[in-house]
């Protein structure tokens, strides 16, 4: 009788040990897919703000770090996709989770388009390098 007691204690310590791995893994997808998005807004933020700098500086070097760092930007962008479909995959979220993986998914496309413009802002200064014009003061306002 102490043996079938302790084995039934087993199993429901895995029962509820298991319950809370899951969820406490699921918190800790859910944890890392929010800090990868952050971490992507704040590459965006810096590659705007450089961008809209080196339009009066004309910065050649900044301007080429901005391109290169958008090879970055894009590949976060299919990391974070690609987590987001493994969650909702393995976990199979319901109502604010599901909600909140489908927002995550629609903010990595805008912030790599805004990252897409921080890029033709750099080519574009590449390409006028060499031509003058009047300087953009109130520019950076507008980013």
């Amino acid at each position: 009788v102490n043996m079938a007691n302790k084995d039934n204690k087993d199993n429901k310590m895995e029962a509820n040990s298991l319950g809370k791995h899951i969820s406490g893994q699921f918190n800790l997808e859910l944890d890392d897919c929010r800090n990868q998005v952050l971490k992507m807004g704040g590459i965006i933020e810096l590659q705007l703000k450089h961008a809209l700098e080196i339009l009066n500086s004309k910065d050649i070097v900044h301007a080429k770090k901005i391109i290169k760092r958008d090879m970055k930007v894009n590949a976060l962008e299919v990391d974070i996709d690609a987590l987001c479909l493994r969650i909702i995959a393995k976990r199979q979220p319901a109502a604010s989770d599901l909600r909140l993986i489908m927002s995550v998914v629609k903010t990595i496309t805008d912030l790599e388009r805004i990252g897409d413009v921080a890029v033709k802002i750099a080519k574009t200064v590449i390409e006028n390098q060499n031509k003058k014009y009047p300087p953009l003061i109130s520019i950076e306002n507008m980013g």
